[in-house]
């Protein structure tokens, strides 16, 4: 079988981890690469025997032998990119957010309808092996009756190491992370409520909705009371619970506590890439997404989520 080619732009903190999934998924090749520094180039390209360096990413999109492109940039760095992608109909991953904004996330989306474009956000944390677990636990005892999410985030911790525009955008840059798992286990939404308590010095946030599978599902967020991440899934004589999230155990009607483990790749690997990888791989060869997984499309329901949970101040 022909090895799928792919281009890398951005060699950050998370580039490696994703990088370190490829490496390991034969039907892969990293056949080329590019910073806007260049400093880690050399360096990825001994790693990871990579053909190319290119020095700018449109050289890279140009290139006929790529058959898909991933784009593992910061949010405020990758719109330009993934425009430009769509429009030149490449196949493409990128990492969340699609963008800072409603507004641009927008533009994305039409354009991505528009073009049909073949694309997948990475929303990891929906291929973590302990929620799928947690989900086929809910289904053996009967149904998923709620959703209960905490997405408190420490945002007095990050104050001093953020851009204004990053700290006035984290709604779409970190809360989509929690956000976007209220689609994930309870699906889409057909009533929605939200309220909002924004000040100065307090952030709250808070929805419930009724999704099209008749679940309830609840959403929190202070950003002013220590407090992490924390998901709740409720069935008939069962609750599973996720806190933190890469952590699960479940609890039957006799109040008795079992543990949930993840998966060997899970253990080895940053939480869900290599399942996301593997799910990219099959998008690349089908040209369909397949659940999990989501492109900007799906991903931007998400979005307008977070822009109603905005307005409601």
């Amino acid at each position: 079988m022909k090895k799928i080619n792919l281009g890398i732009i951005g060699l950050g903190k998370i580039a490696e981890k994703h990088l370190d999934v490829i490496d390991k998924i034969k039907s892969f090749k990293i056949y080329s690469i590019n910073s806007k520094t260049n400093k880690n180039s050399n360096y990825f390209k001994k790693k990871y025997k990579v053909k190319k360096i290119f020095k700018s990413y449109t050289e890279m999109i140009d290139d006929e032998y790529i058959d898909a492109i991933l784009v593992l940039l910061p949010a405020d760095q990758s719109y330009k990119i993934i425009e430009k992608l769509i429009i030149r109909k490449k196949i493409f991953f990128t990492e969340k957010p699609i963008s800072l904004n409603y507004k641009k996330a927008k533009h994305l989306y039409n354009l991505s309808k528009k073009n049909k474009s073949i694309n997948m956000v990475g929303h990891n944390r929906r291929f973590y092996s302990i929620f799928h677990k947690g989900i086929a636990l809910i289904k053996k005892h009967g149904a998923l009756n709620g959703v209960f999410i905490e997405g408190h985030e420490r945002i007095w911790k990050l104050k001093d190491k953020l851009s204004k525009t990053f700290l006035n955008n984290w709604l779409y840059l970190n809360s989509t992370h929690t956000i976007d798992l209220l689609r994930f286990f309870g699906g889409e939404y057909s009533k929605i409520y939200t309220l909002s308590n924004i000040k100065k010095n307090k952030k709250e946030f808070s929805l419930i909705y009724k999704s099209q599978k008749n679940i309830l599902c609840t959403y929190i967020s202070n950003w002013n009371s220590p407090g992490g991440w924390s998901i709740k899934l409720l069935g008939n004589n069962i609750t599973v619970v996720f806190e933190p999230l890469e952590s699960g155990y479940w609890v039957n009607n006799k109040f008795k506590i079992f543990k949930i483990h993840p998966s060997k790749n899970d253990l080895k690997f940053k939480p869900g890439f290599y399942n996301q990888m593997l799910s990219f791989k099959k998008m690349v060869i089908t040209k369909k997404i397949e659940w999990p997984a989501e492109g900007i499309e799906e991903s931007f329901r998400t979005t307008q989520i977070i822009k109603k949970l905005k307005e409601n101040v």
